[in-house]
């Protein structure tokens, strides 16, 4: 693993006039693991022992939702919206598949189970 949580630069992806701030890091071994934060939390309220033990052995995406933190845009105002900001995003990189882990939350829970019931492939 070149780099960590800490380490990783941060990058920047447009979709739908939105750039977003993101950061991927791991052993690219398989789908990438996307970290999803809660409404107007950012990629850096992971902790890094979680992000970077997951990265051991996969790629880890952890990025900054539409309005959050370095990300242009506004937030999105309902929870179908967080998961299509987060579709543009896995698209505008270029994904086909992606697996999801969001932040523990009702709501974000249910902003995944969004992205996937519409972007499931």
């Amino acid at each position: 693993m070149t780099h960590t949580h800490v380490t990783a630069p941060t990058q920047f992806v447009e979709a739908n006039g939105i750039r977003f701030a993101y950061r991927r890091f791991g052993r690219d071994t398989r789908e990438p693991l996307l970290f999803m934060q809660h409404f107007r939390g950012g990629m850096d309220h992971w902790d890094p022992a979680i992000t970077d033990g997951f990265a051991m052995d996969r790629p880890v995406i952890l990025f900054d939702n539409a309005g959050v933190a370095s990300s242009s845009g506004e937030t999105p105002n309902t929870i179908d919206a967080m998961g299509e900001h987060a579709a543009g995003f896995v698209g505008a990189l270029g994904l086909s598949h992606v697996d999801v882990t969001p932040c523990p939350s009702d709501v974000h829970s249910a902003c995944a189970d969004g992205l996937f019931g519409r972007h499931n492939r």
